[in-house]
């Protein structure tokens, strides 16, 4: 065997080139896939912050002032809820009047994320306080909310709710609060719609694609028996694996791009910089293939990759925290960097990473670590993957 041959190097790249961009159907559905469901996230989830659903059963009599005019709290605090407003000044809640015998339903059928209830003399304790404010040996009358733990727009849903009943009763009461509450939100970011904070995950997802074009290129060579005239010839492990990776990284940046323009389009807009997220999209490329070299060395046909290749493509998917946040599993730590299971699969790190470029502005300083991390499991599953392939299907090849 000889060493690396630019010559042999370039002219194997213009053969994968061509392979990959001459399929046209794996090619199509490997830049399609993730800007499709851009647009699916974006017509189901929207543009605007989250709005959360509150039922109100408004069982408040009213009550008279001490000027003898009538006073209904219960009103007053249904307006307040109605005009809750974020930060940014958008609607928060959506609210709708619920009858007692519907709160079960409604909390069941999702129609309500909270149900508040108004007790019968909210307005009553309201207008005897307002007269003598002075403490009595009265039980406070609880103002109740009902939930479901299950739904997850329920705690947000309740601590809107309880932040405006108090806001109001403040408020109706005539009482100062010695302390004022003051939310502030991380330099460089703002509130994100749900479509916008799945954005990144959508943005990796166009790399996990590569894992079908990057492994049918190597099980590609195997079907048609190019196999054999590889172990025949000059070229090496390292050659042949360079230029499908340098193959698949282009792919990889063009799904990229198409992704990252359609979530554009739809009025994404992020607060990092271009070239961050390219860097990142193109370690994550050949951290997609250093995977897919693990997976092609253990299918046979380009069948194996369309029917058992969908694990490990879930595996990448579902685990590294794109579509939804999970749990970490601690393994050990390094200084004051925890290390957990998932830290293993090169898209965990890829996510983090543009979350902070794009939803922060972070620059290459700051991702340090996720980079690091990326590059060392990249390495390690190319070591393994081309041991592994190697072995299995290129035994004559040192």
């Amino acid at each position: 065997m000889t060493g690396l041959s630019p010559r042999r190097f370039l002219s194997l790249l213009r053969k994968e080139m061509a392979e990959t961009f001459r399929d046209w159907k794996m090619l199509s559905m490997t830049l399609s896939f993730a800007p499709f469901f851009v647009i699916l996230m974006y017509f189901y989830l929207g543009h605007t912050t989250p709005v959360y659903d509150v039922g109100v059963v408004n069982l408040d009599r009213g009550a008279s002032t001490a000027d003898g005019e009538s006073f209904n709290g219960g009103r007053e605090l249904l307006l307040a809820l109605q005009l809750a407003r974020s930060q940014e000044g958008d609607e928060v809640l959506r609210m709708r009047e619920v009858a007692p015998e519907e709160v079960e339903a409604v909390l069941e059928s999702r129609r309500a994320d909270v149900v508040v209830t108004i007790p019968p003399e909210f307005s009553e304790r309201l207008a005897r306080f307002r007269r003598d404010p002075s403490p009595t040996s009265d039980p406070p009358v609880p103002i109740r909310s009902r939930g479901d733990p299950s739904n997850p727009d329920y705690i947000m849903a309740a601590v809107w709710a309880d932040m405006t009943i108090m806001t109001y009763l403040e408020y109706a009461s005539g009482i100062q609060s010695p302390l004022v509450l003051q939310p502030e939100t991380v330099s460089g970011s703002g509130s994100l719609s749900e479509f916008e904070l799945y954005v990144p995950g959508l943005l990796i997802l166009s790399l996990m694609m590569l894992m079908f074009t990057a492994a049918g290129a190597l099980i590609r060579e195997k079907d048609k028996g190019t196999i054999i005239r590889l172990r025949l010839s000059r070229l090496t492990v390292p050659e042949w694996l360079s230029a499908v990776t340098v193959t698949q990284v282009v792919v990889g940046l063009l799904a990229l791009l198409m992704t990252f323009a359609t979530a554009w389009a739809v009025g994404y807009r992020a607060s990092g910089d271009l070239s961050v997220l390219l860097l990142v999209g193109a370690l994550t490329s050949m951290g997609v293939m250093a995977f897919s070299v693990l997976v092609a060395a253990f299918l046979r046909t380009v069948f194996d990759l369309v029917t058992v290749g969908c694990f490990p493509f879930f595996i990448l998917m579902f685990f590294s925290g794109g579509m939804f946040p999970l749990p970490g599993v601690a393994l050990f730590q390094v200084g004051e960097q925890p290390i957990e299971l998932n830290h293993i699969l090169p898209t965990t790190h890829a996510i983090t990473a543009l979350n902070r470029v794009l939803g922060y502005g972070a620059g290459v300083g700051d991702i340090l670590f996720e980079l690091g991390a990326l590059v060392v499991v990249t390495l390690l599953y190319f070591a393994l993957g081309i041991w592994i392939f190697t072995r299995r299907h290129m035994p004559a090849v040192g």
